[in-house]
């Protein structure tokens, strides 16, 4: 499946509208369970991606002062970056993260829509 299509199903399931996973497992579970795997899938490696990128950061090793969230929350901040979509997710910047995870600008966890 195109990265497009998955990326416009996130948008549709508007994660930051009220990040409720009753919701979006909901509006999952009319689809085909291999699209739901697919999804689940991107989602994933979308966050991985994030992790690796911004490892350094989280962890102040990039010469800045650090993300100030343990390792659960550095994994809420992650995936609530690409619950927010392709355009919020392609604008991220360590200083971005920094600042969502510094005042606590993200939710638990958009992977659990999943679970």
């Amino acid at each position: 499946m195109e990265e497009q299509v998955l990326w416009k199903m996130i948008e549709v399931i508007n994660w930051k509208r009220d990040h409720s996973y009753n919701r979006i497992k909901g509006l999952l579970s009319v689809m085909e369970p291999g699209t739901v795997k697919m999804l689940e899938q991107f989602v994933n490696n979308k966050a991985r991606e994030l992790r690796k990128k911004y490892e350094a950061a989280w962890l102040g090793n990039d010469g800045g002062p650090g993300i100030d969230v343990g390792d659960d929350s550095w994994s809420d901040l992650v995936y609530d970056v690409v619950g927010r979509g392709e355009e919020f997710y392609n604008s991220i910047t360590t200083e971005k993260l920094r600042e969502m995870g510094n005042s606590y600008d993200f939710e638990e966890s958009f992977c659990y829509c999943f679970l």
